[in-house]
C-alpha cells in the first residue's frame, strides 16, 4: 500500500517491470537470468527487473498498455530479435553503407508513441529505487514532465530526451543489460574540424535493440 509514483493515487502496489519482461528473456527458455555487476556474487533471477513500490494497478495499466503496443510494433517492424522468427539476420530493407553498418527505412510507424514508450522506460528507471538503476538520474522537473507525458497530460519538445535506435543486424547471444549513462560525441555543426560535442546519454538494451 502506498502512493503511486505515476498517478499520485493511493492503493496497493503491484510488481511493475522496468523493461518489459517480453524483451528481457533468458537465452534458454525456462532457465534463470544470472545477474552480475558491482563486484557482487552472481544472483539467479527468474524474471527481469521489477519494482514493487513504483506503481499501483491503475498506474500499471498506463505502462502495460504502452508496453503491449510497443512490443507488438517492435516485432512487426523486426526491430527486435523476437520479431524475426527463425531468421538470423535483419529484413531485406537494411541498406549497408560502411562494412556492416547501415540504415533501415520504416513505414507506417507511429514514432510519437514509440518515443513515448522509450520515455516511459526512462521514467521507470529514474523513478525506481532499485539498486540496478541508481545511475539513471534526471532532474525532478524532467522526471515530472516524463510522468505527465505517460499520463497524456503533457507534450514535450523533440529536443527533450531525443531517442536514437541502434539495431544489431545479426542475431547473436541473448543479453540483458541494465540501462547505463554514457556520452555520445557528435561532430561540431558550426566549426569545421572543431572538437566534437559531448552529449550525455542513457543507453537501454533489449532484445537486440539499443535505445
Amino acid at each position: 500500500q502506498g502512493i503511486c509514483k505515476l498517478t499520485g493515487a493511493t492503493g496497493p502496489f503491484v510488481a511493475s517491470h522496468i523493461i518489459p519482461e517480453a524483451l528481457t528473456r533468458p537465452s534458454v527458455r525456462g532457465s534463470p537470468l544470472i545477474q552480475y555487476g558491482d563486484g557482487k556474487p552472481p544472483i539467479r533471477r527468474w524474471t527481469s527487473w521489477y519494482d514493487s513500490e513504483l506503481v499501483t494497478a491503475e498506474g500499471e495499466r498506463y505502462l502495460s498498455d504502452l508496453d503491449s503496443w510497443a512490443i507488438s510494433t517492435l516485432r512487426k517492424h523486426r526491430l527486435v530479435w523476437s520479431g524475426w522468427g527463425n531468421g538470423k539476420t535483419v529484413a531485406a530493407d537494411h541498406t549497408t553503407f560502411f562494412h556492416s553498418l547501415g540504415v533501415r527505412a520504416l513505414e507506417n510507424l507511429d514514432t510519437k508513441r514509440l518515443r513515448l514508450f522509450f520515455h516511459s522506460l526512462l521514467w521507470r528507471a529514474a523513478a525506481s529505487t532499485r539498486e540496478e538503476f541508481k545511475e539513471i538520474e534526471v532532474s525532478l522537473d524532467d522526471l515530472e514532465l516524463l510522468r505527465l507525458e505517460i499520463l497524456g497530460q503533457a507534450d514535450s519538445q523533440l529536443s527533450f530526451f531525443p531517442v536514437q535506435l541502434t539495431q544489431l543486424s545479426t542475431k547473436g547471444v541473448v543479453h540483458n543489460h541494465a540501462p547505463i549513462p554514457d556520452v555520445k560525441y557528435l561532430p561540431h555543426p558550426y566549426v569545421p574540424n572543431g572538437a566534437p560535442i559531448a552529449l550525455p546519454t542513457y543507453r537501454f538494451y533489449m532484445d537486440g535493440l539499443i535505445a
